[in-house]
């Protein structure tokens, strides 16, 4: 059955992907995005599809939320800001807050289903070798601004249950683990592979945070959107939780070296690390993070398709052949400023 689906953060990486699967299972989307973040070549090639419209606006206006949602069935809220490394602490809040609030609210008056976009940042401390759904949230000093958006996420996922609560908006929660894949944004949300490999590219030094010991689950975006569409299309998906990520997991200095190679370098890797207090202080990251993906095959199916290597080799050659046009999409961008 067609449905309208409101997608916010459509410019990103995951909201431009889940677009063009909607699209293509013909379902009308309705993306907000303001391109703060996300980038207008991520939709370009969607912007003149007729079952596509498109509102530029910010997810804490609600006024404007407001008229995006009309009629929608579905909203996905993908639209927030991540971990403020060097500013920002305030914003994050306030939009990741204030956002999903006005997005619950234009639920409320619609009449529609919720699936908000949570992360494997929640987890936080916890010093488990695996997260399930049910593992304990274990977050830093609120001193440290490195925390924010995991709070915020962690407030949205309370937000969610408590409309469900008092205004009976269905909802789903969705902790995505090291989504990667290809986006015109560049900057280290999009991850540390992005980062790496136009450095790869380009010849330049790969910035490292840290001794580049952690380990991190990676994703590839296919499989994120194929999770995702499978929880707007189970009716008993609604108030669950589900994370959705990969088994797949690698330290990151081994990231750097796996890109150098597939990207064809001929030097040896070059590698520039860089202290944690260049953040901000007590700047915290957890060592290992591993999250237990056996909810989202029982429940709904889905185990993911893409293997780390494949999807890596991909994501390169992605980059390789439109380099040019990811330069244009981020002006200013400089590898300095990424670490």
């Amino acid at each position: 059955m067609t449905a309208r689906v409101m997608v916010t953060g459509v410019a990103g990486l995951i909201g431009s992907h889940l677009a063009r699967a909607l699209l293509e299972r013909g379902h009308e989307v309705v993306g907000v995005d303001d391109f703060s973040l996300g980038r207008e070549a991520n939709v370009e090639d969607i912007r003149a599809h007729p079952a596509f419209h498109f509102h530029r606006a910010n997810v804490i206006d609600p006024r404007a939320m407001e008229q995006a949602a009309v009629g929608a069935t579905t909203i996905i809220h993908l639209a927030a800001l991540k971990i403020p490394r060097y500013d920002g602490y305030l914003k994050t809040l306030e939009v990741n807050a204030k956002g999903t609030e006005a997005v619950l609210e234009c639920a409320r008056r619609e009449k529609a289903r919720v699936v908000f976009a949570s992360t494997d940042d929640v987890y936080g401390k916890n010093p488990d070798s695996s997260f399930g759904e049910e593992s304990a949230l274990v977050l830093g000093d609120s001193k440290v601004n490195r925390w924010a958006g995991a709070v915020s996420k962690i407030y949205g996922e309370h937000l969610c249950f408590a409309y469900a609560e008092s205004h009976r908006v269905p909802v789903s929660i969705v902790r995505y683990s090291g989504i990667y894949g290809p986006t015109y944004q560049l900057s280290n949300l999009s991850g540390p592979q992005d980062i790496f490999i136009y450095a790869a590219l380009t010849d330049q030094p790969m910035p490292i945070h840290g001794d580049g010991t952690q380990t991190r689950p990676f994703a590839h975006v296919t499989d994120a959107v194929e999770a995702t569409l499978r929880v707007l299309e189970a009716p008993y998906a609604e108030g669950e939780v589900v994370n959705v990520g990969a088994a797949d997991h690698l330290s990151i200095v081994n990231l750097a070296y796996l890109v150098w190679r597939l990207a064809g370098a001929r030097s040896r890797p070059r590698l520039r690390f860089v202290s944690y207090t260049d953040f901000s202080r007590g700047y915290e990251d957890p060592r290992h993070r591993r999250v237990d993906t056996t909810k989202a095959d029982c429940l709904l199916g889905h185990r993911p398709a893409m293997d780390l290597m494949r999807g890596m080799q991909l994501q390169v050659e992605w980059f390789r052949q439109r380099l040019d046009r990811i330069r244009q999409a981020n002006v200013g961008f400089s590898l300095e400023d990424q670490g």
